[in-house]
C-alpha cells in the first residue's frame, strides 16, 4: 500500500491540513451551539451573524501553529477550547447560564454544579475531545515529514486576513440583529441580558476573551481598592462619615419602606382611554398629605438591578463598578436604616434571588420572611403581609417590603384599564394600576391605624425599566413622616439621595454615615461629590469591607453568632 508523504505534497495541497483543522473547530462550535441551544430566541440576523463569526474564528484558530508547523501549539489551543466548551455546556445545563468571571470565583453562585457533572455529561459531549484526539494522532504521526514552512507567508496572511474580515462581518450582522431584537423585546428584561446576547452571538473564543478581560478588570479594581486612600478620597469621606457621634433617640414609630419593582414616575400622570387614572390612589395620597415628592429620581443600578436598588436605598452605598455587590460582597458590614430599630424585617416575594438570605442581615435586618421556594408572592399578598407584621409588632420596626408584579413582561395581573393597543407601555400601566390598588388600601389603613401614628412611609423604586427618554426611565420617591409638615417637591434627584433623606425623615440626621447623596429635606445640603466619584469610592469601600471595624457592635456580634 502506498504511503502518502506530506512533504511531497505541493504547498497548495498542504493548505488541506489547515482546512482539516478549520472543519474540526467549526464542527465543535456548531455542536456546542446545538447542545446549549444558543439559537433559541434569536432572530435571523443574529443567527446568521453567529455562524459567520464561527467561520471567521475557526479560520483564525486553524492558522495557529501552522505557519512553522508548531503542532503542539495547535493541540494545546484545541485542548483549552475543549475544556472551556464542556465546562460551559455542563454549567448551562445545570444553571441555565453560561460561565462568567463572577460565577467562576464565587462558589455561592454554583448551586447544583457539584452534582451536575455526571448527570449532564452525556455521550455526545465526548465528540468534542474525540475530534481533538483524531487531529492529534494525524498531526503527530506526520510531524517528522512536515517541513519547517508548511505554508507560504503570503498565503498564510491571506488566510488570517480572510478569517478576520469574516469575523468582523459576522459581528456587524449580529449588531443589526441586536437592534431588531431590542425593538421586538422592549417589554422584556432579564438579568445580564446584554451579556447573554453577546455570548449567544459570539464564539466561545470571544466568550473566553470577555471572561479574561473581566478577570483582569476585577483584579485591577481589587488592587486599586487596597491602595491607601488618597487625600481627595479622605476629604470626601470626611464629609459623609464620622467615627463617633452622639446617637439620636430611638425612633418612636415604624419605618415602612416599600421598594417597588421597576416603578417609574410617568404612570402617575397617565390615564387610559376612558380617562381613568393609572395611579388614582397614590395621587390622592400625594394631594392630601404633607410629604416629600420627587418624580425625577435617577436610578443608579449597574449590574444587579434589584440587588443594587436595595443596596443604594438601605445602606447609602453605590454598586460595584464590575459585578453584583450582593453576590460578591453581600456578607460585608454595611451602615443601614434598620440599625436604629429594635426589630427589622424583610418581606421577599421571590425566594432564592439576589442572595437575600445573606444581605438581609448584612443590611441590618433581623428577620427574612419569604414565600415558599416554588412560589412567587403577589403584590396583594406582600401588602397584606406588611399590615399583619405591623399590627403584630410590639416595638418600633423597620419593615422593607419588596414587590414583584411590575416586573417585565407585565402579564401577571388582571387587566382592568382600557387602551387602544397592547403595547409594552400599556401592559406596564396595567400592572402599575393593579399595584396602585393595593398601595391605596395600605395607605388608607395607615392613615387610621393606631400603630402607624408616628410611622414614616417611603415608596420608591428599585430601578427603572424603560430607557431614560421620552419622559420615561425616571423613578418616583414619596416620603411621608412626622418630620415633614409641608408639601416638599424636589424637581430632580439621584437614587443615592434616598438614604440621607430617610435618615432625616426618621430623626437620625446625625448618624455617623450620611451616604453618598444629599438630604433632600435640608435646603442647605449641597453636593460635594459627583456620581462618578461616588461610584469609584463606593466600589473601593465595598471591596475592602470599610465599615467592618467601626460599625460592628457587641450586640451585633452576639446576634450574628446566634444567627449565622
Amino acid at each position: 500500500m502506498a504511503t502518502i508523504r506530506l512533504d511531497r505534497l505541493s504547498v497548495s495541497n498542504k493548505t488541506l491540513i489547515i482546512l482539516t483543522l478549520f472543519l474540526s473547530y467549526f464542527a465543535k462550535f456548531v455542536l456546542y451551539r446545538y447542545l446549549v441551544d444558543l439559537d433559541k430566541g434569536l432572530n435571523a440576523w443574529q443567527i446568521i451573524g453567529a455562524y459567520v463569526i464561527l467561520v471567521g474564528v475557526s479560520m483564525i484558530l486553524a492558522c495557529i501553529g501552522m505557519r512553522k508547523a508548531k503542532i503542539y501549539a495547535s493541540l494545546f489551543v484545541m485542548l483549552i477550547i475543549d475544556i472551556w466548551l464542556i465546562a460551559n455546556i455542563i454549567y448551562y445545563k445545570s444553571n441555565f447560564f453560561l460561565l462568567d468571571w463572577q460565577v467562576m470565583i464565587y462558589a455561592n453562585n454554583l448551586r447544583g454544579f457539584e452534582d451536575s457533572i455526571l448527570v449532564y455529561l452525556q455521550w455526545w459531549y465526548y465528540l468534542i475531545p474525540i475530534s481533538t484526539l483524531l487531529i492529534a494522532v494525524f498531526l503527530v504521526a506526520y510531524r517528522k515529514e512536515l517541513k519547517q514552512e508548511i505554508i507560504a507567508v503570503k498565503k498564510y496572511l491571506i488566510l488570517l486576513g480572510s478569517g478576520l474580515v469574516i469575523y468582523l462581518a459576522g459581528w456587524g450582522l449580529g449588531a443589526i440583529g441586536n437592534k431588531v431584537y431590542a425593538r421586538e423585546h422592549a417589554d422584556e428584561w432579564m438579568f445580564n441580558e446584554d451579556k447573554m446576547l453577546f455570548l449567544k452571538i459570539h464564539s466561545p473564543v470571544g466568550h473566553l476573551g470577555m471572561v479574561t478581560l473581566d478577570a483582569i478588570k476585577d483584579r485591577i479594581l481589587q488592587w486599586q481598592a487596597f491602595r491607601p486612600l488618597t487625600t481627595e478620597e479622605k476629604a470626601i469621606i470626611a464629609t459623609i462619615y464620622t467615627d463617633s457621634v452622639i446617637p439620636a433617640a430611638q425612633p418612636q414609630g415604624h419605618l415602612v419602606f416599600i421598594l417597588v419593582e421597576s416603578f417609574e414616575s410617568w404612570p402617575l400622570t397617565a390615564r387610559d382611554r376612558n380617562g381613568v387614572e393609572v395611579c388614582e390612589n397614590l395621587n390622592n395620597y400625594i394631594r392630601n398629605h404633607d410629604l416629600l415628592l420627587c418624580t425625577n429620581l435617577t436610578s443608579q443600578q449597574v449590574y444587579g438591578r434589584s440587588g443594587d436598588g436595595q443596596l443604594i436605598t438601605q445602606t447609602g452605598m453605590l454598586p460595584l463598578s464590575s459585578g453584583v455587590t450582593c453576590m460578591s460582597h453581600g456578607d460585608n458590614v454595611y451602615p443601614n436604616l434598620a440599625h436604629f430599630y429594635p426589630n427589622g424585617i424583610v418581606l421577599n416575594p421571590y425566594p432564592g434571588v439576589w442572595n437575600q438570605g445573606v444581605t438581609t442581615f448584612s443590611y441590618g435586618f433581623k428577620h427574612l420572611h419569604e414565600v415558599s421556594p416554588f412560589q412567587r408572592g403577589t403584590d396583594s399578598l406582600m401588602i397584606a403581609w406588611a399590615v399583619e407584621e405591623l399590627q403584630r409588632a410590639t416595638e418600633p420596626t423597620c419593615l422593607l417590603v419588596l414587590t414583584l408584579q411590575t416586573h417585565a413582561p407585565f402579564h401577571s395581573v388582571e387587566y382592568t384599564l382600557s387602551f387602544d393597543n397592547d403595547s409594552p407601555e400599556n401592559k406596564y400601566l396595567q400592572t402599575v394600576h393593579n399595584l396602585d390598588k393595593y398601595l391605596g388600601r395600605f395607605l388608607a389603613w395607615a392613615d387610621t391605624a393606631d400603630c402607624m401614628k408616628d410611622a414614616t412611609i417611603v415608596i420608591t423604586a428599585d430601578h427603572n425599566h424603560f430607557p431614560v427618554e421620552d419622559g420615561k426611565g425616571l423613578c418616583p420617591l414619596i416620603i411621608q413622616s412626622p418630620y415633614i409638615n409641608s408639601k416638599t417637591y424636589i424637581p430632580q434627584a439621584y437614587q443615592m439621595d434616598v438614604f440621607p433623606t430617610v435618615l432625616h425623615a426618621i430623626g437620625q440626621s446625625n448618624y455617623q454615615w450620611h451616604g453618598f447623596g444629599i438630604d433632600l429635606l435640608d435646603q442647605e445640603s449641597k453636593r460635594t461629590i459627583t456620581p462618578k466619584q461616588a461610584y469609584a469610592l463606593s466600589d473601593k469601600m465595598i471591596r475592602t469591607n470599610f465599615f467592618k471595624e467601626s460599625l460592628v457592635t457587641t450586640e451585633d456580634t452576639e446576634y450574628y453568632e446566634k444567627n449565622p
